[in-house]
C-alpha cells in the first residue's frame, strides 16, 4: 500500500488563503445585493409613466420661447428636442378631405386651426409666439428651409415654435415657383427633391427623430396645373398637403395695415366649423402680428378652439 502524502506547511497556508479569498468575495456580493434592494424604487404618476428627470425638463424650460429676452440668437444652444409634439395635434388628413371637397359643415365642432407660411423670421415671428403663448394657443408653421440657412438666427426660432407646442410644416427648401411650376406646371421630380432638401434642414435643426407629414404647396395646391403625378408620390410617402379656406391675404399684392387684414380675414370667413387660416411670418408681414390678437379674439368670440394639423 502506498502511504498518504502529507501537506507541506505552506502548502496549507496557500490553501487557507485562497479558501479566506474566495469567501470575502461571496460575502462582499451578498452585502451588495441586499443594499440595492432596500433602494426605493422610481416614483410612478398615477397614468403609470416614470416622471421625467430634472435633466429633461430643464431642457424643455431652456428652450421654452422667451421674446423679452435680449439673449443673442447665435449664442443659443441647439440641442436635440424630443419626438415632434404634433403627436396631441388634429388629424390633417381630415382637414385635407374637407378643404378638397370645399366642406363648410362637418361635425359641427368649430375648431380654428391658424397657419404660418415662409417663415421663421427674426422680427415678426417672435411677435407672433408671444401672441399664441400669452392666449395658450398652439398654432402651424409651414417652414422654408432657405430661410434658416439664409439667416442661421432663424434657427433659435424654429426651436422655440418647436417646443412651444406648435406643430411644424414642410413648405418646401427654395420655395421657388419657377422650378417648382415652370409654365405652371409641377414639376414633380424637383417638387420631392426640394421637399426631402427641406426635411433635411428642419432635422439638422430639430435632431434626427423628427418628422413632419404636413406640407403646404408654395401658392396652394390647387393653383398649378399637372399635379397628378406629384400627388400620387405624396400620397404613396404618407404625406398630406394643405391648403387653406379663409386668409387675411397678407402675401397679396401691396403691403396692407392691420385693419385691412383683419377686414380681408372676416371677408373670408364663412362660418366653416373647420376653419384654416392662411398667414404669413416672413419678414415684411408686421402688420400680420398686429392683426393676430384681434383674430384671435374674434374667433373665441364665435365659440371656436384652437388645435395644430398634424
Amino acid at each position: 500500500m502506498h502511504k498518504s502524502k502529507k501537506l507541506k506547511p505552506k502548502n496549507i497556508l496557500l490553501i487557507l488563503i485562497i479558501a479566506f479569498t474566495l469567501i470575502s468575495i461571496v460575502f462582499l456580493h451578498i452585502n451588495d445585493v441586499n443594499n440595492r434592494s432596500k433602494l426605493s424604487p422610481p416614483a410612478i404618476s398615477e397614468s403609470g409613466n416614470i416622471p421625467p428627470s430634472d435633466d429633461i425638463i430643464n431642457h424643455v424650460k431652456e428652450h421654452a420661447v422667451n421674446t423679452d429676452s435680449n439673449e443673442n440668437p447665435k449664442d443659443h444652444n441647439l440641442e436635440k428636442p424630443p419626438i415632434n409634439h404634433g403627436k396631441n395635434g388634429f388629424d390633417a388628413s381630415i382637414i385635407q378631405d374637407f378643404l378638397l371637397k370645399n366642406k363648410i359643415k362637418s361635425d359641427g365642432k368649430k375648431i380654428a386651426f391658424l397657419t404660418f407660411d415662409d417663415g421663421p423670421s427674426l422680427e415678426v415671428t417672435p411677435r407672433i409666439l408671444k401672441t399664441l403663448n400669452e392666449n395658450s394657443i398652439k398654432a402651424t408653421f409651414f417652414v422654408v428651409g432657405n430661410q434658416l440657412d439664409a439667416h442661421p438666427e432663424s434657427r433659435k426660432l424654429l426651436m422655440d415654435e418647436y417646443m412651444q407646442g406648435n406643430s411644424i410644416g414642410n413648405h418646401t427648401y427654395s420655395h421657388n415657383p419657377d422650378k417648382l411650376y415652370p409654365k405652371k406646371n409641377v414639376d414633380a421630380k424637383f417638387f420631392i427633391e426640394d421637399l426631402e432638401k427641406n426635411n433635411t434642414t428642419l432635422k439638422s435643426v430639430l435632431g434626427d427623430n423628427f418628422h413632419t407629414r404636413i406640407i403646404r404647396f408654395p401658392g396652394g395646391h390647387r393653383t398649378w396645373n399637372k399635379t397628378a403625378e406629384v400627388d400620387h408620390i405624396l400620397k404613396k410617402q404618407g404625406y398630406i398637403f394643405l391648403d387653406w379656406n379663409a386668409m387675411t391675404s397678407d402675401a397679396e399684392g401691396n403691403p396692407k395695415t392691420k385693419q385691412e387684414l383683419i377686414n380681408r380675414y372676416k371677408h373670408t370667413f364663412k362660418d366653416q366649423d373647420k376653419l384654416v387660416i392662411l398667414m404669413h411670418d416672413s419678414e415684411d408681414k408686421s402688420t400680420t402680428a398686429d392683426a393676430l390678437p384681434d383674430i384671435i379674439n374674434d374667433l373665441k368670440s364665435k365659440g371656436y378652439e384652437f388645435e395644430t394639423l398634424t
